[in-house]
């Protein structure tokens, strides 16, 4: 009885392997398209290559009718784009945080700035501060513009990258650039 059931079981995989696992594939390429729409390309790149690279072994192992790797390589590809959509979705909510966090903080850096210029908040900016912060503003105006165009891109990365040079700037001048000296002149 024991016998059979191990004949039964080799005759099973022998026939499953008789023909490429085409339904495999076509699940590793729903897969692979979802990470895709997911961005994978641009925030797991080492997981949608690894996946779209297995896909690519796959069509070799057919070639050379190696339906077993084939298999492997389908279920690898599959499981590849599974974890690149995954971490996609990950990095991109946290590229998408950091990007409003920043573009908020340029925003209330930028009133701060115009009420510490006008005088009307303390403590008053040093004449060499106020003069840079003036000469700034514009520049992180039109900046803060350009960033949230590239936010309803979805261009998270390079919002956060246009705008944290200006943050950075503008927490420096009306961090630091503040002394009780100043205070008269503005």
């Amino acid at each position: 009885m024991r016998a059979r059931v191990v004949l039964c079981v080799v005759l099973l995989l022998a026939s499953a392997c008789s023909d490429p696992p085409t339904k495999e594939r076509d699940r590793a390429e729903g897969a692979l398209a979802a990470a895709r729409a997911a961005d994978a390309a641009i925030y797991a790149p080492e997981e949608m290559n690894a996946a779209i690279s297995a896909l690519q072994k796959y069509d070799a192992a057919v070639a050379q009718r190696d339906y077993r790797l084939a298999l492997s390589l389908a279920l690898d590809a599959f499981n590849g784009a599974n974890e690149a959509a995954k971490r996609a979705g990950n990095e991109k909510a946290a590229a998408r945080s950091r990007a409003e966090a920043l573009a908020a903080e340029l925003e209330a850096l930028l009133k701060t700035a115009a009420a510490r210029l006008s005088g009307t908040a303390m403590p008053r900016l040093t004449a060499a501060t106020a003069e840079r912060v003036r000469q700034n503003l514009p520049t992180a105006t039109t900046t803060l513009q350009e960033a949230r165009t590239r936010l309803g891109a979805a261009d998270y990365r390079g919002a956060a990258s246009l705008i944290s040079p200006i943050v950075e700037q503008f927490r420096a001048d009306l961090g630091g650039g503040a002394t009780g000296a100043g205070r008269g002149r503005g």
